[in-house]
């Protein structure tokens, strides 16, 4: 068996308790584990297929060689999803040798990313799809002319290289597709949040014809004795899991995982808890008494002026760590503070998470079109950034300054563009994300203040680096323009890429600006999410981005009599002082209490936030 992680922020190396890389290791006897390294396999499929694809790119465009060389050495973002398939496909074929003969995997299983970047995991076949019909289109010329005038019919190695993405697409649809060959498990928490995701998550994927057979619903509350706190979890996570069975369970198994006090990481601990999943919930939902339920989170001091301090000084504020910590409420709560701080200021809370979240946060309506939010501030206003309609609208300029090109040489229509226009069909999944977040150059003029709610931590780093590989691109397509500039009018073109060149610089700047940007780690006092948080860390310090605060979010801040709470907050206080460690004197730590249930609807969230220790 082998199990494969697809998350940009691995994380299945720390769940294991090994060092893992691209490079499958044996974990067990009979179990092989790796965790993908997208730019890298990209970087050896191209290295397998340069020469061919490099003919089909001279052929259907007036690059020459030299351009288009210079154009693969550039490096793809938003390369992860697409590849991710691929290379399962080529590790499935390509198994450890070992003392057993060397034979294809039985089983494979596969860890994604968060929800957002799952499906679009699932969908690259069909981007697969996509890529070999572009390139088919490029090559079709030359394949005419070397049928019809060279009297040549046997297929070439880039007509190959076509042939085999589409059927590898093809294929890979059919098995994911195929409930024989492939099952789904959906993993979710027993909160209204992940509710509301699993809901558009599942809806998602069985449009896609791919069906989920199984509901793991991980870290629920074990029975225990009376606790205010935990009688209070444990009655809203049993409304959770009721709406689970309910919506989704007529069909599907649902299974329930316990909440552990140290996470399991090894083998062996991840054994037991997989011993405890094949023998079905083993849990039981206490009841309780109705007043436990309307009760407030546990009052404390109110936040230091350092951790005001932090939030307001800056007028870009991202929101980022590991999935499932908090990184939505978290920005939500902010925003709010920050538009109750200054009524004059208008603040923009924006969702860049393909996944979206905030409109489940304040139960309210949201969408791409900024809005108010009732019972929020009249200065505060929710965006959930729709990425594909930002790059729809550069895919209309582009490929308008395409036709325009095609004109001044005399050519009909924008297919004929000298070829030049198919290329625009083959922008990798991602690249949408890119013109999305420069829609926070234009937002700054309206705001005094943007809050930006991320992806979780691997697809959010891709974000903050796209500016500069997209400035890469912009370098060197202006280069080409000026190359040619004797056979075409750049025009249009050039202006379009100016614009967005320009755009990128400034949003480098702004990226860069600690006195106007900062990125704000959200993590929990947990083993995993600690470790995530440390190479988040140091990620962006790599990207020159200030990282001055760490939320650690959902703490057990009063466990009372409550042996079970008591136990966390003991387990709690260790992963702190680790988190200080970590820290340093570079940044503070921002403590926020646990709320049972999580807040949700602005009048909660404006409770919880106020909260907060610093």
């Amino acid at each position: 068996m082998l199990l494969v992680s697809t998350d940009p922020a691995h994380s299945l190396g720390d769940a294991l308790g090994v060092t893992l890389s691209g490079t499958p290791r044996r974990i067990t006897p009979s179990l092989d584990a790796v965790e993908l390294d997208a730019p890298r396999a990209f970087a050896r499929w191209l290295k397998e297929h340069r020469r061919p694809l490099g003919e089909i790119l001279e052929h259907g465009t007036w690059l020459d060689r030299e351009d288009v060389d210079a154009l693969l050495e550039l490096s793809i973002p938003g390369v992860d999803e697409l590849m991710g398939i691929l290379e399962i496909d080529r590790l499935a074929d390509q198994p450890l040798r070992a003392s057993r003969p060397l034979r294809p995997y039985d089983l494979i299983v596969v860890d994604t990313a968060p929800t957002g970047h799952t499906l679009r995991l699932l969908s690259a076949p069909e981007a697969v799809a996509a890529v070999a019909e572009v390139l088919g289109e490029l090559q079709q010329e030359h394949r005419l002319i070397r049928e019809q005038l060279a009297r040549v019919g046997r297929p070439e190695a880039a007509d190959r290289l076509i042939a085999a993405l589409a059927g590898q697409a093809r294929e890979t649809a059919a098995r994911l597709r195929d409930p024989a060959r492939t099952a789904f498990a959906w993993v979710t928490l027993p909160e209204e949040l992940a509710l509301a995701e699993t809901g558009d998550g599942i809806a998602a994927l069985e449009r896609a014809g791919i069906r989920v057979g199984e509901i793991i619903v991980n870290r629920l509350l074990p029975d225990g004795g009376p606790c205010p706190v935990c009688d209070r979890r444990r009655a809203d996570e049993r409304r959770v899991v009721a709406a689970i069975r309910r919506r989704f369970g007529r069909s599907r198994t649902v299974r329930l995982v316990a909440a552990v006090i140290k996470e399991p990481r090894g083998v062996k601990a991840l054994a037991t808890l997989a011993a405890g999943r094949a023998q079905g919930s083993g849990l039981r939902v206490q009841q309780t008494t109705p007043s436990a339920l309307s009760a407030q989170p546990s009052t404390i001091q109110k936040p230091s002026a350092l951790s005001l301090q932090l939030f307001t000084g800056a007028s870009l504020l991202f929101f980022g760590g590991k999935g499932g910590v908090g990184k939505t409420t978290a920005a939500a709560a902010v925003a709010l503070r920050l538009a109750e701080e200054d009524p004059r200021r208008r603040v923009l809370l924006l969702s860049t998470d393909p996944a979206h979240s905030l409109g489940d946060v304040f139960r309210a309506e949201a969408g791409d079109t900024p809005r108010a939010i009732p019972g929020a501030p009249l200065n505060l206003v929710v965006r959930e950034l729709d990425a594909a309609r930002a790059l729809a609208g550069r895919r209309v300029q582009f490929k308008e300054a395409l036709d325009e090109i095609a004109a001044a040489v005399g050519i009909e229509g924008a297919g004929a563009a000298l070829g030049a226009s198919e290329l625009i069909n083959l922008a990798p999944p991602g690249i949408d994300e890119l013109f999305g977040i420069l829609s926070l150059v234009e937002a700054r003029a309206d705001y005094g203040a943007i809050v930006v709610d991320t992806a979780p931590t691997g697809h959010a780093l891709r974000l903050l680096e796209m500016p500069e590989a997209a400035r890469e691109w912009m370098q060197v397509l202006l280069r080409v323009l000026l190359k040619y500039r004797s056979l075409v009018r750049p025009g249009q073109l050039a202006a379009e890429l100016v614009e967005v060149s320009k755009s990128i610089r400034e949003l480098i700047a702004l990226l860069r600006d600690a006195k106007t940007t900062r990125f704000i780690v959200v993590t929990r006092a947990a083993e995993l999410p600690r470790r995530e948080t440390g190479r988040l860390l140091a990620r962006l310090r790599r990207l020159h981005l200030s990282a001055p605060a760490i939320v650690v979010n959902a703490l057990t801040v009063s466990p009372g009599r409550c042996a079970r709470c008591r136990a966390v907050a003991a387990a709690e206080r260790r992963e702190l002082a680790a988190l200080r460690r970590l820290c340093g004197r570079r940044c503070a730590i921002i403590q926020t209490p646990l709320s049972a249930p999580p807040p949700r609807g602005a009048r909660a969230l404006g409770v919880w936030g106020r909260s907060w220790i610093a």
